[in-house]
């Protein structure tokens, strides 16, 4: 299909749920098509993520008494909660592999989880393989700039670090119900959980499973759900947390739900 602004083909088109034209990536956004209901969208869009609009016109007031007047801003503000998680993810990866015990620090060990309990968010940015390190900051890139730009900052890092802890969690009741207790790292449940609030929120929105299959978002999560829930008693041998994927999911989905009902309440 061909983008209403450039006439660009596109093999999995962004179709605007506010004013039903089809675009490409460049021209997806609201304010890159001048979509006729930008001013009526009940969630932040770029124009607004740093500070929300009622502390824009605040500041602008202030101003006009004093013009010296500076708006301090927190990195994550500046560069996007996203962008900051994908650099502390990056760091970390380098950090533990020049400096070993920093990983075993900082890793999820189930069996004294008690004693370390920061574990249950530090694993989360830490990924055992450089594989493992990249398709998780490759989806993230995607996933997560997107779900950043539809419900702000602060909420998008309260939906990524839920989702985490809340799989952690689960991974951890997981291993005392089996009886092993091998530590876990990664993002994974985080991603699910962003991936989660996505589907309920954008259904709209097309990916390409493995890369090359095009799919609903919806259909392609309920592949990925279905499949760890399969998958979930084979973990002693596999070494993969499946159940910490489905926990970040069900965080995600019900995020998900939530600011979809809100969404509908404010319009």
């Amino acid at each position: 299909m061909k983008c209403d602004i450039c006439g660009k083909d596109e093999l999995l088109p962004y179709k605007c749920s506010y004013c039903g034209g089809t675009f490409c990536s460049d021209h997806r956004l609201p304010e890159k098509h001048s979509c006729e209901g930008l001013y009526d969208i009940p969630v932040k869009v770029k124009r607004d993520r740093d500070i929300g609009r009622r502390q824009r016109s605040r500041i602008a007031e202030l101003q006009k008494y004093d013009p010296e007047l500076k708006v301090r801003k927190n990195p994550f503000e500046i560069y996007g909660y996203n962008n900051m998680i994908l650099a502390i993810i990056t760091v970390l990866f380098a950090l533990t592999l020049i400096f070993r015990p920093l990983f075993n620090l900082l890793a999820l060990y189930p069996y004294d989880v008690y004693l370390r309990p920061w574990q249950l968010i530090t694993s989360i940015f830490l990924h055992g393989s450089f594989e493992h390190y990249f398709v998780n900051a490759l989806v993230l890139f995607f996933f997560g700039t997107e779900l950043e730009r539809r419900v702000g900052g602060k909420k998008y890092l309260e939906i990524f670090l839920l989702s985490g802890i809340f799989g952690n969690v689960m991974y951890v009741l997981f291993s005392y119900a089996s009886g092993t207790f091998t530590p876990a790292v990664g993002a994974s449940g985080a991603i699910y959980g962003v991936m989660g609030a996505l589907a309920i929120m954008a259904p709209e929105i097309r990916v390409l499973l493995f890369f090359f299959i095009p799919m609903n978002i919806r259909m392609a999560v309920l592949l990925f759900a279905l499949y760890n829930l399969l998958m979930t008693p084979f973990s002693l041998f596999t070494g993969v947390a499946y159940i910490a994927h489905l926990g970040g999911l069900v965080v995600g989905l019900y995020y998900g739900d939530r600011l979809r009902m809100r969404r509908r309440l404010r319009l």
